[in-house]
């Protein structure tokens, strides 16, 4: 019998064009705050639930180059000590045990 417990939740960005980033590659809009127009912000409590919510992180290998990139400015790792999985078929730093690559291929 199937377990109906189980569900995937998909939290993903994409412009217009279906890409998120620039057309030379940066992905400057992910170096954001939490702070909008008209000084709306985001409420700490609401960011920290929905993050506790999420068992792993799956993402492609130049999300995961962006990442070593914030973590390397001192702005962190933003995906704490869950399991994330990098889709890659390049060699790519692994910096943190809880990181594991999967062939794209």
């Amino acid at each position: 019998m199937p377990n109906t417990d189980s569900r995937v939740t998909i939290h993903m960005a994409a412009s217009f064009d279906g890409f998120i980033a620039r057309k030379d590659g940066r992905v400057d809009c992910l170096e954001t705050l939490d702070e909008f127009a008209g000084g709306n912000t985001l409420d700490p409590r609401f960011v920290e639930a929905f993050l506790k919510t999420i068992d792993c992180y799956v993402m492609g290998s130049r999300t995961y180059e962006t990442a070593l990139s914030f973590d390397a400015k001192r702005l962190g790792w933003a995906y704490g000590d869950k399991p994330t999985f990098v889709l890659t078929s390049r060699d790519l730093p692994r910096t943190r045990d809880t990181v594991e690559f999967l062939d794209a291929v």
